[in-house]
């Protein structure tokens, strides 16, 4: 069956550094219903590469002429501390591009520390630079948070109401998923939504206001089963929504659009709770 899908969280550019084309990505992923991708910035090379392919037309490389269109995201990942130093560039980068439209959002930013612990307090005050510049420019953040929750929490917590936006990968139980939602964040849930011993992440899929909820591969990483542990990419979402109507009581159409509209608000700048059309 084919869907309409968003990818809200993806890295064409390490897909096709590990072999595979853009154009072939696209050329799977649209067979499959993925009519938008966002293509995230970790560092300053790769945000500007995240621009470059969202301005790029694929159609010519579909068999059918039409390629899921490209928004962009610039970023400083909290592993690549050696980027920190460049952080005021990359912010600088962000506001040059304040009115291209394509640029959906700032990041991915936020707090690791199962690869970088030692370098915490770094990684905390470059959080604070970018969430101040999420509050003057109103972009919303692609937050990384991985076995740092109330690091995270706290952070945010003091930019509660002056910036939003999404926490990527979701990989915590329900109430944290409840704590970021109330402090305006959408949660996305990636392919490992659908691994079985998953538990506490199927719980909070299941539990969490279906306005904050995304959905988004991470490719080429955290490949759903049955391609786990082989490279993702775009093609895989259906495996990861079909995983998602398993746990929601509402029906796999209500789901599917629900999801579609919450991505686009997303990538148009726009908080879960903004009603504004």
């Amino acid at each position: 069956m084919k869907y309409s899908i968003i990818d809200t969280h993806c890295h064409l550019d390490i897909i096709q550094e590990q072999g595979q084309s853009i154009a072939e990505s696209l050329e799977k992923s649209q067979s499959v219903g993925v009519k938008k991708i966002l293509q995230i910035g970790i560092d300053m090379e790769s945000s500007l590469r995240a621009k470059e392919i969202a301005h790029t037309d694929f159609s010519s490389n579909m068999k059918d002429g039409i390629a899921p269109s490209i928004n962009y995201s610039i970023g400083c990942h909290p592993t690549e501390t050696h980027e920190f130093p460049k952080a005021e560039e990359i912010m600088s980068l962000i506001e040059e591009n304040l009115q291209d439209p394509k640029l959906s959002a700032i990041g991915e930013i936020g707090i690791d520390l199962y690869h970088t612990a030692d370098s915490k307090k770094y990684q905390i005050e470059t959080l604070e630079k970018f969430l101040d510049l999420a509050e003057r420019t109103k972009l919303p953040v692609v937050i990384h948070s991985r076995d740092g929750f109330e690091e995270t929490y706290e952070v945010l917590k003091r930019w509660k109401t002056r910036a939003f936006g999404v926490i990527h990968c979701f990989t915590y139980d329900y109430n944290a998923g409840k704590k970021f939602v109330d402090l305006g964040y959408y949660v996305s849930f990636s392919g490992v939504l659908a691994f079985k011993n998953a538990t506490d992440i199927h719980d909070a899929a299941k539990k969490l206001p279906m306005d904050a909820v995304l959905i988004e591969t991470d490719a080429p990483f955290l490949a759903p089963p049955p391609h786990r542990g082989k490279r993702n990419d775009s093609s895989n979402m259906p495996f990861i929504l079909e995983r998602m109507f398993s746990l929601r009581e509402e029906s796999n159409e209500s789901i599917e659009k629900s999801l579609y509209e919450n991505s686009e608000k997303f990538l148009n700048r726009k908080a879960y709770y903004d009603v504004r059309s």
